[in-house]
């Protein structure tokens, strides 16, 4: 191969990785969108039931609503242990411990064991959260 063939070769490969990873950035950035526009949703439909803290809000929404379960209950459970954990916010991990039972999950009697575990991970790690820092100061 020439020298001028390599050289063609080498830019049009590099021009295909910043496409690429342009693309991933993008990508990113609207997931990182997509995660903080749903737990606005979520804490929304919390604070307008419960008004405060949208902490608060969630834990007290999943303290009432548990006792009368039903599948729309359930999936608005879940979505408030979701929001909790990407709060991050500590004071959500002595309720959401207070949650655990260690029993499997039965979704048709009982609160979701998997996502009360997430959360509590999610508050425990302290592991960095990009949607957090690209968007709760713009959208709170």
């Amino acid at each position: 191969m020439s020298k001028k063939s390599i050289l063609r070769i080498l830019s049009i490969l590099s021009k295909g990785t910043l496409t690429v990873l342009m693309a991933c950035a993008i990508m990113i950035f609207l997931l990182c969108l997509w995660v903080e526009v749903h737990l606005q949703n979520v804490c929304t439909m919390a604070t307008q039931k419960y008004p405060g803290d949208k902490v608060e809000a969630l834990m007290k929404f999943v303290e009432v609503e548990e006792s009368s379960y039903s599948a729309d209950l359930y999936r608005a459970n879940n979505h408030a242990f979701w929001a909790l954990g990407q709060l991050g916010d500590k004071r959500a991990l002595p309720f959401l411990k207070g949650l655990v039972t260690g029993e499997q999950c039965n979704h048709s009697t009982n609160i979701c064991q998997g996502e009360i575990q997430e959360a509590i991970q999610k508050l425990e790690s302290d592991e960095f959260n990009l949607p957090k820092y690209l968007w709760r100061g713009v959208l709170n």
